[in-house]
């Protein structure tokens, strides 16, 4: 047997090892709304509800708004345009995703993003494994149910992102 035979036949049952089932079945009808330092969405799924394995969030960036260069220690993270434009550049390659269009920006890679389109965007998050959502949590702001992405970061939306971005494995620039 060769040596990727022996690699792909040991890494099988590690991996299924590690999968863990969703403890339940969860249908979410309509998430809570919150601020998320320059944007407004929504946790769909979190770790909680799928096992740990991943955590979903909907999210919408007015135009011109963005994320400032970051990378990721500790999950990798996928991009799925619902509408509008989200340019993204991972590593030293810029993309231009629009509806439709999905993205992977893997973990240790830095990457920022912004919405260079004329209209609000609106964007499916999936990172996994999760973990991601409680730092989203932990700094986001209620929403009214009639918000609308913040065309600009206001200053009661940004609670200590940078302070408790490395306690969750996020590097800032």
């Amino acid at each position: 047997m060769s040596t990727a035979a022996q690699k792909q036949q040991s890494f099988v049952p590690n991996a299924q090892a590690s999968i863990r089932k969703a403890p339940s079945v969860k249908h979410q009808p309509r998430s809570k709304r919150y601020y998320f330092d320059v944007g407004l969405g929504s946790v769909c799924l979190s770790g909680t509800d799928t096992g740990g394995a991943y955590c979903l969030l909907e999210v919408s960036l007015a135009p011109g708004m963005g994320v400032p260069r970051h990378t990721h220690t500790r999950e990798d993270e996928v991009y799925f345009v619902l509408a509008g434009e989200l340019e993204v550049e991972v590593g030293d390659q810029m993309f231009v995703l629009r509806p439709g269009d999905s993205l992977l920006a893997p973990r240790d890679i830095p990457h920022e993003l912004r919405n260079s389109g004329n209209t609000t965007n609106h964007y499916l998050l999936v990172f996994s494994p999760s973990g991601f959502e409680e730092f989203v949590m932990a700094t986001a702001v209620p929403a009214p149910d009639n918000a609308v992405a913040p065309t600009e970061p206001p200053a009661v939306t940004v609670r200590n992102v940078y302070e408790l971005a490395a306690s969750y494995g996020i590097v800032f620039g």
